[in-house]
């Protein structure tokens, strides 16, 4: 075989090779990303209004809200079985609203200042849900259905900081940074619990509030504490993110959910679930 056909020869077999790591590099490229499916939750002063429908898996959920007074609607998923109105009228009949809970797995929710907007995202699941609102008069409440999705799932929002709430404890970062962060947050205890971030007043101390809680009395006036951040009661395993915008300062986490196992009934709270965050420039 001459030089040349040699040449020939080896300069087939590079293109025959360098077509076939194109088609395996264009098979193993990673897929495009999903786009996260988006809804939007309206509340007004005459109700609140939610899509019929919303898909299984991770939803974004915007909260707009109309009203004069920072609000947001607390997202339930309704057991197998449990109507709307069963569940309404199990709410109503009891003041506790433990005959109600009972009914539902509570997934939580941010709250939008008055006339503002929230983004939330929640890891939903098939069944029927109801969108539910607390403010003067009786409980306004919408209804919507999940359905099982199909495809490829889009990814989870990447998250600045962890928020894990345990029995009875908050398991977060000691410090972040100030700004607006994602915040994944967590139930990995056995009951229910909310998460609530406040700015004490000068010269109030977590203690005080703790002292405030076991003495059993009613404050009068205004609360000791400005809340800035706030995600309604989750039951156990159910995880959700939302945006939180923090100035740099101290604050505290608290939960102000009473335990109905204790005897007598104790708060959250009382039980040591709270912490100091750091947020620094």
């Amino acid at each position: 075989m001459s030089y040349k056909t040699q040449v020939a020869a080896w300069w087939k077999i590079f293109v025959v090779m360098l077509a076939a790591a194109v088609v395996v590099a264009a098979c193993s490229a990673p897929a495009a990303p999903v786009a996260m499916p988006e809804v939007t939750v309206e509340v007004s002063d005459a109700g609140i209004s939610a899509p019929a429908e919303m898909p299984a898996g991770l939803v974004a959920v915007t909260i707009n809200n109309s009203t004069q007074a920072p609000t947001g609607p607390l997202l339930a998923r309704l057991n197998e079985g449990v109507s709307q109105e069963q569940f309404m009228e199990a709410l109503m009949a009891d003041e506790s609203g433990m005959a109600a809970i009972a009914l539902v797995t509570l997934l939580g929710g941010a709250q939008a200042g008055a006339g503002e907007s929230v983004r939330t995202v929640f890891d939903l699941k098939p069944g029927n849900h109801i969108a539910l609102g607390f403010g003067e008069g009786p409980p306004q409440l919408a209804n919507f259905t999940v359905a099982a999705g199909s495809g490829a799932a889009p990814a989870a929002p990447a998250a600045a900081v962890n928020a894990e709430l345990l029995d009875f404890q908050f398991a977060l970062p000691d410090q972040i940074k100030a700004g607006v962060q994602t915040w994944q947050i967590e139930n990995k205890g056995g009951q229910w619990h909310e998460m609530v971030v406040v700015k004490l007043n000068e010269g109030v101390t977590a203690d005080d509030l703790m002292a405030m809680m076991m003495s059993g009395e009613e404050p009068g006036g205004p609360p000791p504490f400005e809340q800035v951040a706030f995600w309604a009661p989750m039951s156990a395993g159910e995880r959700a993110w939302m945006d939180v915008d923090l100035p740099a300062g101290e604050y505290t986490v608290l939960c102000f959910l009473p335990d109905f196992a204790s005897d007598p009934p104790k708060s959250h709270l009382e039980h040591g679930m709270v912490r100091t965050l750091t947020v620094t420039e």
